[in-house]
């Protein structure tokens, strides 16, 4: 069955990390199976070997499930992410950036267009993150060298980008340059207006 992953992130007033959500979800955090090996795999050059040639190869489908697993997770990161969706549904304009894509993942898209060394700068893991003002200005420069990119860099990471939302996608006209540009548009603004930012992924 066909589905949508949707990458959100918005900026907001920091009201704390949902200490109301999550006081009594403490447990042990759990990470998917062979999280540790796929990234190593990924860190150690997993994102430079070929991944459509042209149809998605073995390196492209480890990707894509690696990026879609979620990384460690716990009741109270999920408790997180239904609140942070709940914030993002009412939020426009600079405040917000919304990709999505059918049978696609836009954040593992981004990802793989950055390549594992720039992704590394980012915040949060493949498009989920939780920040306070303080974070966001923290983490702001690390982002800017990862996303505010040009010249061959940029023509380069925006190539990657389409060729995963062709192979790994219905969505054939998607708009790269979108996707590398709205969430540092987020982040800025978030920073100057000394909010906190939140970042969710869904699949539907």
């Amino acid at each position: 069955m066909g589905g949508r992953r949707r990458s959100r992130r918005r900026s907001r007033r920091p009201a704390g990390r949902f200490v109301h959500l999550t006081g009594d979800l403490a447990g042990e955090w759990t990470t998917p199976p062979g999280y540790a090996e796929d990234l190593t795999w990924w860190l150690d050059g997993g994102d430079r070997e070929p991944y459509f040639t042209p149809e998605p190869t073995p390196a492209a489908l480890r990707f894509a499930a690696f990026a879609r697993s979620g990384g460690p997770s716990s009741p109270a990161v999920a408790a997180m992410k239904e609140a942070g969706m709940d914030l993002l549904r009412d939020t426009e304009g600079s405040a917000a950036f919304v990709a999505s894509a059918r049978k696609g993942d836009p954040a593992g898209a981004l990802c793989y267009g950055l390549g594992a060394e720039a992704t590394a700068r980012l915040p949060g893991w493949f498009g989920d993150f939780l920040l306070t003002a303080a974070e966001v200005r923290a983490v702001l420069p690390h982002a800017e060298s990862a996303l505010a990119v040009t010249g061959p860099r940029r023509t380069e990471v925006l190539a990657r980008i389409d060729a995963w939302m062709s192979a790994m996608s219905d969505a054939r006209e998607f708009d790269a340059r979108t996707l590398l540009d709205g969430p540092l548009r987020v982040l800025r603004y978030a920073a100057a207006s000394g909010s906190g930012a939140v970042g969710v992924t869904e699949s539907y």
